[in-house]
């Protein structure tokens, strides 16, 4: 209900701590934020490096978790939520979760990874009273072997720009914001090769300067700059990894409609069917050859890319927000079985 207190346990640096608070704090929501990965094990970068040359320190990083495991449990004490809202929160242990249920907190998980990361799901999906996950597959073993009704489907979302703040004049033809890692993500450099003739602009890790791509590459985009990047580029691609099973999306079709430009990507997701119009809202491509053509295409024809790109946008400020996933949040707490996943 509006005014209670949601403990969020969240990240600092998150890039989804502060509209996930701006979303609760809109819908009358007091909060409060307890970042789980505080401490020099986590935020000293030259100690991280140590812990992972010299596994026999890693006595340091338990103690750490085992620390702030105890400063969340005195954070309930003393804040008194009604709510905890954690993301991810793989550090947290679920006998602490446990401990907080029995004073009486509702607790949420946002579990915003896929199969990829199953051990974990499973280890901390069945303690929290709701457990939210943007990935079919994963709930549907969740609810197929593990019999766990807790488990709700939840998509990311974003927060669009204002559409008198949109850019019509856009400076990038082709972008691109993505780690290089040919294990993982092995089409990203053939396909992104494919299109380098045409205005590409790739923004990630330093891998892609060891690439034939260098010469597009402007290094890592920071915090909140691929918000800028999106929107002032007629056309945003995306190149999922597809070297697990996977159905749901990451933020980026998300964000990049709701800056109001074109929305590319390879079609390995099924949920970017669900949540976009194909060819309406989103463009798809199947090879290297289609993105070549679809991308030629459309930089030539600007009112059809605009008018994808604006429906994109549309599509996204009605029913992709962190207003509305608050708002389904707060309604399965209150109606779970409205969103029982089958």
């Amino acid at each position: 209900m509006s005014g209670d207190k949601v403990l969020m346990v969240i990240p600092g640096e998150s890039y989804f701590t502060d509209p996930f608070l701006r979303s609760f704090l809109k819908l009358g929501y007091e909060c409060k934020v307890f970042d789980y990965r505080q401490g020099v094990v986590f935020t000293n970068p030259v100690l991280r490096r140590v812990l992972s040359r010299f596994p026999l320190l890693k006595f340091l990083k338990r103690w750490q978790i085992a620390n702030t495991n105890r400063l969340l449990m005195a954070a309930v004490r003393e804040y008194k939520p009604k709510y905890l809202f954690a993301q991810k929160g793989e550090s947290i242990y679920p006998e602490t979760i446990e401990k907080i249920k029995k004073t009486g907190v509702i607790t949420i998980n946002f579990y915003n990874d896929m199969i990829n990361q199953w051990d974990t799901i499973v280890r901390i999906a069945p303690v929290y009273d709701l457990f939210f996950n943007q990935c079919h597959v994963v709930l549907r073993r969740l609810w197929s072997e593990r019999g766990l009704k807790n488990c709700f489907y939840m998509a990311y979302s974003t927060e669009p720009l204002p559409e008198d703040k949109l850019i019509r004049h856009k400076k990038y033809n082709v972008s691109f914001i993505g780690t290089y890692n040919d294990k993982i993500y092995p089409n990203r450099e053939k396909y992104l090769t494919a299109i380098s003739d045409l205005g590409l602009h790739i923004w990630g890790t330093d891998g892609w300067a060891n690439t034939p791509l260098k010469n597009c590459f402007h290094g890592r985009s920071y915090d909140d700059q691929r918000f800028g990047i999106y929107a002032d580029s007629k056309i945003v691609i995306d190149v999922n990894w597809d070297v697990w099973p996977a159905e749901g999306l990451s933020n980026r079709p998300f964000e990049v409609t709701g800056c109001g430009s074109l929305f590319m990507t390879d079609h390995v997701r099924k949920d970017i069917k669900r949540a976009y119009a194909e060819g309406q809202e989103v463009v798809l491509f199947q090879d290297e050859k289609d993105l070549r053509e679809r991308v030629k295409y459309y930089l030539a024809h600007h009112d059809e890319r605009e008018k994808i790109a604006m429906a994109g946008y549309r599509r996204t400020a009605q029913d992709h927000t962190y207003d509305k996933r608050v708002m389904q949040i707060v309604d399965t707490i209150e109606h779970p079985e409205k969103y029982l996943y089958k």
